[in-house]
């Protein structure tokens, strides 16, 4: 027995092993190719030329007449940062309720609200235009951190309502006897115990926020700014050839996204585990 099972884990390792190598392929192709001359990148792209190495791509991608990379950046870190944040505060609130509360009602727009993970955002984006417009808050940033707060809640609220079950209830319950409120027993009991999922949601709003392409282009348009990816685009060009352009933009616009999962993947891996113990 014991020998299948080392022979079961040493397959699923190698497996894994495999899988990591598809995986890492193409970032590999990309940071290698950032720090190459465009030559060295069309006659061997996978080739690593290292008495050719350059800094030179990002200093010329970085800042031009057409992109800066320290605008875009200050763009996209504040309507991520703040879009976040407030999802955060707003959702954990709403999934205390939702864990806590037995009242039939509260589990039938918990329900309802889980049907927006269904939604497409492809869907509602003539709907969402007229509404911004009427609103006032098209191409603006509120209006498109307004968006990301509306279309994220249901994600959030799913996320930390499953990890809020996790927790006993004789923590609220010797909170309530002491006479705190819900208020301050959520603040200063449940929400510090919330540390790994607050971590797990950080990291999948900032990735999805950061990299989002479509939204930022049209609810935002041209008047206001450009974020990272937006930038990159009206930079770059849809026709552009100059690949060591590309391939330098794309390792500066991964970079915040891979400092941030570096910075906080134990919490991230630890919301992901014990999160999903209970539903």
């Amino acid at each position: 027995m014991k020998s299948d099972a080392k022979l079961i884990d040493i397959w699923r390792h190698g497996l894994l092993m495999v899988l990591s190598l598809f995986l890492l392929v193409p970032f590999y192709i990309t940071v290698v190719n950032s720090f190459k001359i465009r030559q060295d990148i069309v006659q061997n792209p996978a080739g690593l030329p290292i008495h050719r190495l350059t800094l030179q791509n990002f200093a010329h991608s970085a800042v031009s007449p057409s992109f800066n990379i320290f605008k875009a950046y200050g763009t996209s870190m504040t309507i991520t940062v703040v879009s976040v944040g407030l999802l955060i505060v707003i959702s954990s609130m709403m999934s205390y309720v939702t864990a806590r509360s037995n009242h039939p009602f509260l589990k039938y727009v918990y329900l309802l609200l889980l049907t927006g993970l269904m939604i497409p955002p492809q869907v509602i984006l003539i709907p969402l235009v007229k509404v911004l417009t009427s609103l006032g808050l098209m191409f603006t940033s509120q209006g498109l951190i307004l968006y990301y707060m509306g279309f994220y809640i249901p994600f959030t609220v799913f996320l930390y309502t499953g990890f809020i079950r996790t927790l006993s209830k004789e923590l609220d319950e010797s909170a309530r006897m002491d006479g705190a409120g819900p208020f301050v027993i959520f603040w200063t009991i449940i929400f510090p115990l919330l540390r790994p999922a607050t971590a797990s949601v950080i990291i999948f709003l900032f990735l999805w926020i950061w990299n989002d392409f479509l939204n930022p282009l049209i609810l935002l348009g041209s008047t206001k700014g450009y974020t990272v990816t937006t930038g990159i685009y009206r930079a770059v060009g849809q026709y552009s050839t100059n690949w060591e352009d590309v391939f330098s933009l794309v390792v500066l616009a991964s970079l915040p996204v891979l400092l941030l999962y570096l910075f906080m993947q134990r919490q991230f891996i630890a919301g992901l585990t014990e999160g999903s113990v209970k539903g």
